[in-house]
């Protein structure tokens, strides 16, 4: 084989595997664009729940954020699993300020008129209609489709080793349902996956969840 026929066959092994990366590439554009388009219906809604659940090898943190309007509640609720200890915050938020609580075993402590957050904490695929960000997301990462817990859903995979995120966003809504978010190792040197689990309600959230606690258990600190 000459010379020229050999430049000829690599330069078309090249050309093909070209063509298949933006093949790929661009599918995997339209798949992050379409999710990225349904999700944003949902993260405008000012009447909804949404429950995380996060576990690894030495904690599980239970996270339920109610929105309604300009008010929003975020219970944070996390244990201990080696000792059975638990935490909770609570932040109630009105606007731009927020009035936090906080109970460790007996102690109870609230800090008030301190600074809110944004109001909303669904995750969403965000490049700002950059189709070069949109295209450097798309080449890094890998999707593939799976069912999980009954619903079908495409799978995102981007990073590697114990930084490796793996999202499972539901295909009729873009939701992310599951995740996993790298790995935690615990005092004993047992590594594991950090799990973490999402639910969602919208326009059932009612007024009553955003009354506070009573103040006069807690103790205030400036």
């Amino acid at each position: 084989m000459n010379k020229k026929k050999v430049i000829l066959m690599v330069g078309l092994v090249i050309f093909i595997c070209v063509v298949l990366f933006l093949g790929f590439t661009i599918r995997k554009m339209v798949i992050l664009d379409g999710l990225a388009k349904k999700v944003e219906t949902y993260a405008k809604s000012d009447n909804y729940y949404e429950k995380i659940v996060n576990e690894s090898a030495s904690t599980k943190t239970v996270t339920e954020y109610y929105c309604k309007g300009n008010n929003a509640v975020l219970f944070l609720n996390t244990t201990v699993k080696s000792t059975g200890q638990t935490r909770v915050l609570m932040n109630y938020y009105k606007g731009e300020k927020a009035n936090s609580y906080f109970n460790v075993g007996e102690q109870k402590v609230a800090i008030l008129d301190s600074q809110g957050i944004g109001r909303s904490m669904i995750l969403a695929i965000d490049y700002d209609d950059d189709l070069w960000l949109l295209f450097q997301m798309a080449a890094t990462m890998s999707i593939r489709t799976e069912e999980w817990n009954g619903k079908e859903c495409y799978v995102v995979t981007y990073g590697r080793g114990s930084n490796e995120t793996v999202n499972y966003h539901e295909k009729e809504t873009g939701l992310i349902i599951k995740a996993k978010e790298g790995t935690q190792t615990d005092e004993n040197g047992n590594t594991s996956d950090c799990m973490v689990e999402y639910t969602y309600k919208f326009g059932n959230v009612q007024d009553s969840v955003f009354v506070e606690p009573d103040l006069t258990e807690y103790k205030i600190e400036e």
